[in-house]
């Protein structure tokens, strides 16, 4: 279903001032072809059209650009892909996809981007990776073993579908140790596909257009608990030799880090993002349970892991309201409910939630002198259908059905929300975007912004979103053409650390500049939200969230600090919304008011929409069916800005 038009709505000239800093091309949509994929083979990888030295450097921008893309996106060659909804598709399609070509997928349906994703990574999973090609390989004498069987008739869990701790399919691999040899032939096959991971990458890599990294995800799921995965993203071809996966690695994340610190030397540089921490038992953000905090660990996941993924299909992990907060916007797309009195698996813990885990870095930083949990943000689909981006609410009702109900998952399934309920209802959500703000589309632009945390997620619209904080902003400073420059100059953008102080006094704190942009195929903005956090002296956590810019001529109260709704409203009977409500862009200058200079602290912006129909309601109107009764029926759509860090100044 086509949305409705929509109307700018804001302050006047202001979308002419930023086009030159957010990329012009991110608001066009891209056209092409591309042949049929393969259902039985892997296509080859299409040579590049020039040499990559041959390529004229794209222009720099020294404001730097937004870009979107997705980092965390499964082919055929993933297991849970492969009985997902049986997708066939391998790679080299997801590319094709993820640039904006019009792709036919293996089962004979046609897709296409609105809007070209700037970059991506593919990240089909380490520890299946050569379980599902030896399966594949009828040469091999694990094709005949039941359990390849079964993944070929899409039905996954049956016999050795999942190895435990250092333990392997003896049946596929060839022995029950996790060794790394030519005796596990799991290892050996995943080993050789890790140079094809790299090749692909290399070839749809376009400087400037299209930008693409080499990159896989770390699948640790330990006995008895949630998972702990990770995907790890290296900046360009500088790449280590396959260490082996997450079974390998006994599913513990310290040797990945220090697998990675170990490998990844010169000019080698990775990041490890770990996604999905809503459903990991309550490990994500704690102490593992067989390796205790120390310093040296807590510098080692500093230093791998500067991001983590607060969005995507399997739920939102910022905050769950009654899990370390009242805040009431964090009732969003929450995947699992409260864990009641001794429950450990299949619920939420509130360990599991980022914006719980910055308050615990504060602490943390200040016992063992560093903080872990410095996180810049980012989201993306996990989309297992090999079509990265695919991230709109009014188009994932075909994606949904086939992830939902395809792939003989009667019981597992359900438990995780990819089988439908009887009501016609679904917990999935269609997953979000990585957002960057970069000097150019390449390689070392993007990653680059990675590293410094200069990111922001989306819940699936693209959201535009910067944040600065400094000392001394002039008041009147969201309003000036020289915005940016003077924001750079003079303070630090999203994911920085705030300088001391001139002269070591902090007076009144801080200034923060926000400007938010709404996406042009979504529903206005309607509010500007600052959640603070902050650790007292004896490591006492708190928070506090502040309504900084409210649409439509509202004010914030000042004893809530919330602005009242604006009364925008969606037509449930054809999804049309308010186009008369809301703002095209919504920005301002703001100070603390509750500042203490004493205390460790950090700052994060939130954005949200007017309300617009969720992915069910339109599936609903699609089938000529009731709404789903147990679904929210409309989603306020948001996004997320990387935090900046406070730290009183040393005595």
């Amino acid at each position: 279903m086509p949305r409705p038009p929509f109307r700018m709505k804001g302050r006047a000239g202001l979308a002419a001032r930023w086009l030159p800093l957010i990329g012009v091309g991110l608001l066009a949509a891209c056209g092409g072809s591309a042949p049929e994929a393969p259902a039985a083979e892997d296509s080859p990888p299409p040579a590049a059209a020039t040499p990559a030295a041959a390529v004229a450097e794209p222009e720099r921008n020294t404001l730097r650009n937004a870009y979107f893309g997705d980092f965390h996106v499964h082919s055929r060659w993933s297991l849970d892909s492969y009985v997902l909804g049986g997708n066939r598709d391998d790679p080299l399609l997801a590319y094709r996809f993820g640039r904006g070509e019009e792709v036919t997928k293996a089962d004979g349906t046609v897709h296409q981007l609105r809007v070209p994703l700037d970059f991506m990574a593919v990240t089909d999973h380490d520890t299946w990776l050569g379980k599902v090609h030896l399966c594949e390989d009828e040469s091999d004498p694990a094709y005949q073993t039941p359990t390849c069987e079964q993944m070929r008739a899409n039905d996954w869990f049956g016999t050795g579908a999942f190895e435990g701790r250092g333990r392997r399919s003896p049946d596929i691999c060839g022995q029950l140790e996790a060794t790394m040899d030519a005796g596990n032939k799991c290892y050996e096959r995943a080993r050789h596909l890790w140079q094809d991971i790299q090749r692909n990458a290399d070839a749809f890599y376009e400087p400037g257009v299209f930008t693409t990294f080499p990159a896989y995800e770390w699948t640790a799921t330990p006995a008895r608990y949630g998972h702990l995965h990770r995907n790890v993203i290296f900046r360009g071809d500088a790449v280590p030799e396959w260490g082996g996966g997450a079974v390998e690695m006994e599913n513990r994340p310290e040797r990945l880090w220090e697998w990675l610190e170990a490998a990844c030397t010169g000019d080698c540089q990775v990041v490890a993002i770990p996604h999905n921490p809503n459903l990991s038992g309550g490990l994500a953000f704690d102490e593992f349970g067989w390796t205790p905090f120390t310093t040296e660990m807590l510098r080692l996941r500093a230093w791998a892991e500067p991001l983590v993924e607060i969005h995507q299909i399997k739920g939102n992990s910022e905050c769950y309201r009654g899990l370390g907060t009242t805040d009431e916007d964090c009732n969003f797309e929450n995947y699992y409910p409260v864990c009641e009195p001794g429950q450990r698996s299949g619920c939420a813990h509130a360990p599991d939630f980022v914006r719980n885990a910055l308050k615990s870095g504060l602490r943390l930083e200040a016992d063992f002198g560093v903080n872990p949990f410095k996180f810049g943000f980012i989201a993306s689909p996990d989309d297992h259908q090999s079509l990265p981006g695919a991230t709109d609410e009014d188009e994932f009702t075909d994606k949904a059905v086939k992830f939902s109900t395809g792939g003989g998952l009667p019981l597992i399934g359900r438990d995780l929300g990819w089988d439908e309920k009887a009501d016609g209802g679904n917990i999935s959500n269609p997953g979000g975007l990585v957002g960057v703000w970069a000097e150019a589309n390449t390689r070392e632009s993007i990653f680059d912004a990675l590293r410094r945390r200069e990111t922001f997620g989306n819940s699936g619209t693209r959201i535009h979103l910067r944040f600065f904080a400094g000392w001394g902003y002039p008041a009147d400073l969201d309003t000036r053409r020289d915005m940016v420059e003077a924001a750079y100059a003079g303070g630090v953008p999203m994911g920085g650390d705030l300088p001391d102080p001139p002269g070591g006094e902090a007076g009144d704190g801080p200034s923060f500049v926000v400007w938010a942009m709404k996406d042009p195929y979504s529903a206005n903005l309607q509010k500007v939200q600052i959640v603070k956090g902050w650790a007292d002296a004896d490591g006492q956590t708190a928070e506090q969230v502040y309504d900084v810019a409210c649409a439509d001529g509202l004010q914030p109260d000042p004893g809530t600090h919330r602005c009242a709704d604006n009364g925008a409203q969606v037509n449930l009977s054809d999804c049309s919304y308010s186009t008369d409500l809301g703002a095209a862009e919504l920005s301002t200058t703001w100070t603390d008011p509750d500042f203490d200079p004493a205390l460790r602290a950090f700052y994060y912006v939130r954005v949200l929409e007017n309300p617009t129909c969720r992915w069910t309601t339109h599936r609903a109107l699609a089938r000529g069916v009731a709404l789903p009764p147990s679904d929210p029926p409309t989603v306020k759509e948001r996004a997320w800005s990387s935090p900046i860090w406070y730290t009183p100044a040393a005595p």
